[in-house]
């Protein structure tokens, strides 16, 4: 899943990553509003769906030339090496900087609390559901703080 809250907690709607080659619409079910997805058999964001992710950032946050934003990310290669990504931000008013590689549990300790808060999600509905695993097909529907 691809989050991004700003420091006073503002939300845009995630994208969710799922790990198939087809979408199935009915994954999207129970999903916070606005939120969109890609597909890769990895289950991991790749150089496209990040793009796609970017201007899905650009389309909730409106930057402008006197209003431009500022985006942090990870290292990741989907991120730092992506000739589009950087473009289209130049274009839009979102000013990227990059962590470092491995310094990115230092920026994230602000999302500790709503790991936490997800991980005893999933185990009460594992409890609620025994003999059950959650998959793609349950995630959306076990509590956030979204």
């Amino acid at each position: 899943m691809v989050r991004c809250f700003s420091p006073v907690g503002q939300c845009i709607p995630p994208m969710i990553i799922f790990p198939c080659k087809n979408m199935k619409a009915e994954l999207m079910n129970g999903t916070p509003p606005g939120s969109t997805y890609a597909c890769h058999s990895s289950g991991w964001i790749q150089n496209e769906s990040f793009v796609d992710w970017l201007r899905h950032f650009i389309q909730h946050v409106k930057p402008t030339e006197d209003d431009p934003v500022l985006l942090v990310l990870d290292g990741h290669y989907s991120h730092t090496r992506n000739l589009e990504v950087i473009t289209i931000a130049r274009e839009n008013f979102v000013h990227i900087v990059c962590l470092p590689p491995h310094s990115t549990h230092a920026a994230v300790r602000c999302c500790i609390h709503e790991s936490l808060y997800y991980a005893q999600e999933i185990i009460n509905w594992l409890r609620q559901n025994p003999g059950r695993v959650v998959t793609v097909h349950q995630i959306v529907h076990i509590p956030t703080n979204m």
